[in-house]
């Protein structure tokens, strides 16, 4: 686990939650809730295809693999 938190500083060191639309940044918190797809769209009145697109676009922006790595990256962003 210790190189995902790494990882995870790095990248909060690196951008902070900036490179994120606000939209993407709730899907985040959500996903470190760990919340499933299903349960953000229902949260966020979403179709689970747009929640699938927002993290995908999470996962490209902060240059990741999987959402494990988004909720470390929102935690230690602190936001």
């Amino acid at each position: 686990m210790a190189p995902l938190a790494e990882r995870a500083r790095a990248l909060a060191r690196e951008g902070g939650p900036g490179p994120l639309s606000s939209r993407e940044q709730q899907v985040a918190a959500l996903i470190a809730e760990g919340l499933t797809n299903r349960q953000i769209a229902g949260r966020l009145h979403l179709s689970e295809r747009t929640v699938e697109n927002h993290i995908s676009h999470i996962l490209d922006k902060l240059g990741v693999g999987n959402r494990t790595l988004i909720a470390s990256w929102h935690r230690q962003a602190g936001s």
